[in-house]
């Protein structure tokens, strides 16, 4: 009953104001590509994306189900989350005791980390779901290494590598661990022989989609703050509310609890903890060891995978025999600190993804005939994901276009040295001028959306607009770092 209950819990969590906010850019790839053909989508994720094509395959049947908005789309991984929460139970209770099972599915279920990526059109939540599987298959193949038991410790690895790349982190300590502890066993060594296979054949797509360099922008962040950012945001999401007060409450409440695995915790608790806490730290070292052979896409969501087992060895020091009240209240605490964030998070739009819908609201659709209208994105470099939103976008090209309107749009962001979360997702500020000195054009009204600011400037008449007159207007920017577009009228 407690894990319904909590179960419960967290599918309310992950599906409260599902499609309320649009997509931001890497949902927009997502979107864009379940719209075409199954062999189009396959053929263009090895250029578009920098992860292997499971989670698009699944979310490409979904969306024929469901559909391609926001929360359509997106409700396959808040299911996803939903189903960890049972799932983190069966893994915690195999490995531990029945009590840290509950414990590690109240964590799981209010923790904002988990929740926030349960709301996003990306693989990361099929990722925690296919590792919380193969870490509860793993519990049971290092107590009965049966076939059936294996069989589905080696299709969850080989699913979840299918899934991420970073799956690695997770898999790879769970194989070495059962390869040593059961190597006379042969069906052992057969079911880690099948998930290296599986691992082996994506390496030819690892190896051409790293050479996009999609995901050459971690690299060139510094180290430091990026694993200064893993340990909080496990602990608390991306953001949150007061976010400096619950930081450092949620790492002394979790310092508690390994303190109580040391401390408080029977022999047989404390093995199969540290257990658990051991395979966190060897896919921690394993990524690392990536790192130095130049593999660099160190970010906390894509170590994700890690969470459930380090999770599981909390959960272990709050469920310790001896440490019932403590463990009881620490528990409590936690969970009312996750809680708090997502609820802080739900309610604040600055702490929420870039809203292009919004964006696409405020300025209409196009004029219904004759020429179209121009739309300057300042300090921006790509279609989407306002192409979804606005039908019949296009880079302006060198030969100009006839238009009787311009809209300006700037942004903020905040001004952190590393966010790839929250509003600041995919965005650089920039300043609106307070005009734009095209010809034939005159300022109609400024609005304000989110983090977004719009100017709007019509013509009396047909303007033949060049990107060397907007070019010429900018004083707080410059056109080479700008997106020109153009939305064409459609054809009679």
């Amino acid at each position: 009953m407690a894990v319904a209950g909590l179960t419960g819990l967290g599918a309310a969590l992950r599906f409260y104001g599902l499609g309320r906010q649009g997509f931001w850019f890497d949902e927009a790839n997502t979107a864009l590509l379940v719209r075409f053909s199954p062999g189009k989508m396959l053929g263009l994720i090895p250029q578009s994306e920098s992860t292997p094509p499971l989670y698009y395959c699944l979310a490409w049947v979904w969306s024929r189900v469901f559909g391609d908005q926001e929360a359509g789309l997106r409700s396959l991984s808040a299911l996803a989350g939903v189903l960890v929460i049972p799932v983190a139970y069966g893994a915690a209770a195999k490995l531990v005791s029945p009590r840290a099972g509950v414990i590690c599915a109240a964590l799981t279920a209010c923790n904002p980390f988990l929740i926030w990526y349960s709301q996003e059109a990306r693989s990361y939540e099929l990722l925690v779901l296919l590792t919380a599987v193969s870490l509860l298959a793993f519990a049971y193949a290092r107590a009965a290494p049966g076939p059936r038991t294996l069989a589905l410790w080696a299709v969850a690895c080989a699913l979840a590598l299918a899934t991420h790349y970073y799956a690695l982190a997770a898999v790879v300590p769970q194989a070495a661990w059962l390869a040593f502890e059961h190597r006379d066993r042969r069906a052992v060594r057969v079911a880690v022989a099948v998930v290296a296979l599986c691992g082996l054949a994506l390496i030819p797509l690892a190896i051409s989609q790293n050479g996009t360099g999609h995901d050459s922008w971690i690299a060139t962040a510094p180290l430091g703050p990026r694993l200064a950012q893993i340990v909080p945001q496990f602990l608390i999401g991306t953001n949150a509310p007061h976010r400096q007060v619950l930081k450092y409450l949620a790492m002394a409440l979790a310092l508690i609890a390994l303190a109580l695995v040391a401390a408080r915790a029977s022999p047989a608790e404390r093995g199969p903890a540290l257990l658990a806490g051991g395979l966190a730290v060897a896919g921690f070292l394993l990524t690392l060891v990536l790192l130095v052979l130049r593999f660099d896409d160190l970010i906390t969501r894509n170590i994700i995978a890690l969470w459930l087992p380090a999770a599981v060895l909390v959960s272990a020091g709050l469920a310790a025999a001896r440490a019932r009240r403590l463990g009881l209240a620490v528990t409590v605490a936690l969970c009312a600190i996750g809680v708090i964030a997502t609820v802080g998070i739900a309610t604040d739009r600055s702490m929420q993804r870039p809203d292009w819908r919004a964006v696409a609201h405020v300025l209409g659709p196009s004029p219904g005939h004759g020429p179209g209208r121009a739309i300057l994105i300042q300090h921006y470099r790509t279609l989407l994901p306002l192409s979804l939103y606005l039908a019949r976008l296009s880079v302006l090209d060198r030969a100009g276009a006839r238009v009787t309107q311009l809209d300006v749009i700037s942004m903020t962001a905040p001004g952190q040295p590393l966010c790839w979360w929250g509003a600041a997702c995919n965005l650089i500020p920039s300043r609106m001028q307070t005009a734009y000195d095209v010809p034939g054009f005159r300022t109609v009204w400024v609005r304000h959306v989110h983090q977004f600011t719009i100017m709007h400037l019509v013509s009396r008449r047909p303007v033949h607009l060049t990107r060397g007159a907007v070019a010429a207007a900018l004083t707080t920017t410059s056109l080479p770092r700008d997106l020109l577009l153009v939305q064409r009228t459609p054809a009679p």
